[in-house]
């Protein structure tokens, strides 16, 4: 790949529901300048995460509120152009709604917004890339449980109390403000956290930012985990049989741990499970079975 071709990246999503009999059907766009049905997408403002572009651009070209589930896949393709060509990437990801009908409003760039069977939608999307998103959508069991587990943002250095009630640092309430706007993405409805007093204030943030009611779990606790390091994930488990989204904050080597465990379990390939501070990951299940693990 030349290093002269201009790089642009962008996301998008598989926006799904579920109609009468139980059939799936996902969303497409009409666009009428280029005159193709598409899923719907759109290019990152700068310094934007992508899987914020991509609820935005989702619910900007389609009217309807997404709440993302799990990254599907990075389609790259490259666009000829005589200033020099332009390699591009768009990032999937799968995304409900507890809103399918809301209102549409169509414009110069959307020109329609359509709910399709699978099969029309494999037969109506004339892009590659719009082919790969749909066929790893596909592939998958359906995601009815989210959960996010993360781990404490940096603690204070110097602090001369016992490390249960040490707090964040001022670097680590910060980068606990950055962690609530990804995981209020998600809109969880339930937040844990272990007993220390950094992963409850890891975690106050998001709970604020949703309004959901912040408990704590003793089962995420280390010492807890060490005595029986099956229990949290156990625990996950149990936090995804409601469904929805529920987000746990426990330390870095628990959260590590559990990961590894629960893809163990699963039979699920994750090349690396370290976890640094105010990092976390996003657990997508189906049933109570793990079905994918992403870095958040």
């Amino acid at each position: 790949m030349s290093g002269t071709r201009k790089r642009v990246a962008a996301a998008g999503g598989v926006l799904w529901r579920t109609v009468e009999g139980g059939r799936m059907e996902v969303v497409a766009v009409w666009r009428p300048k280029v005159g193709n049905w598409s899923l719907p997408k759109g290019k990152l403002d700068d310094g934007e995460h992508p899987l914020t572009a991509a609820c935005r651009e989702v619910e900007e070209e389609t009217g309807v509120p997404v709440i993302p589930q799990m990254w599907l896949c990075r389609a790259a393709y490259v666009l000829p152009n005589p200033a020099g060509d332009v390699y591009k990437t768009v990032d999937f990801w799968s995304m409900r709604t507890e809103k399918p009908d809301a209102g549409f409003v169509a414009d110069e760039e959307i020109g329609e917004r359509r709910w399709l069977s699978l099969a029309e939608a494999r037969d109506r999307l004339s892009r590659p890339r719009d082919q790969q998103a749909l066929k790893a959508f596909s592939a998958l069991p359906p995601v009815t449980a989210t959960v996010l587990l993360v781990a404490p943002a940096e603690l204070e250095g110097g602090f001369d109390g016992p490390d249960v009630t040490r707090p964040l640092s001022s670097v680590g309430r910060e980068q606990a403000v950055r962690l609530a706007a990804l995981a209020a993405l998600y809109q969880p409805e339930r937040a844990l956290s272990a007993t220390g007093r950094a992963s409850v204030q890891t975690l106050e943030p998001v709970a604020a930012a949703v309004g959901c009611e912040l408990g704590g779990d003793s089962a995420f606790d280390a010492d807890a985990h060490e005595r029986n390091p099956a229990r949290s994930g156990m625990r996950l488990r149990e936090l995804a049989g409601p469904g929805g989204c529920a987000i746990v904050c426990a330390g870095p080597e628990v959260v590590s741990d559990t990961v590894a465990i629960l893809a163990d379990e699963d039979e699920l390939a994750v090349a690396d499970v370290s976890t640094r501070a105010g990092e976390g990951w996003v657990l997508s299940l189906s049933g109570q079975r793990l079905i994918g693990v992403e870095r958040l």
